[in-house]
């Protein structure tokens, strides 16, 4: 399991860099951004809104319940569903 976690990490990053120089092709970057990054903004939304509920106790207390939701759900949501495919 912990190879397999460092290879994906691997071609991740290798994957993404690839992507970083790939301006002059948007064709590339909207695959990329489709293929790798969507899916990990839809994993990093989900994720986020669980650490949210988890953590709503304690942001009420504290008076930063708005803050936290944008942090944790709305900034990966937009990222994800907002903005153009291959927009970085």
């Amino acid at each position: 399991m912990k190879k397999a976690l460092i290879i994906i990490l691997t071609v991740f990053f290798a994957f993404t860099a690839t992507l970083s120089f790939a301006t002059e092709n948007q064709d590339e970057a909207m695959i990329g951004d489709t293929l790798i990054l969507r899916p990990l903004g839809i994993l990093g939304t989900a994720v986020g809104a669980v650490v949210f509920v988890i953590g709503l106790p304690f942001s009420a207390t504290g008076n930063n319940v708005k803050e936290s939701a944008d942090t944790l759900v709305v900034a990966p949501a937009k990222f994800t569903f907002a903005r153009p495919l291959g927009d970085f």
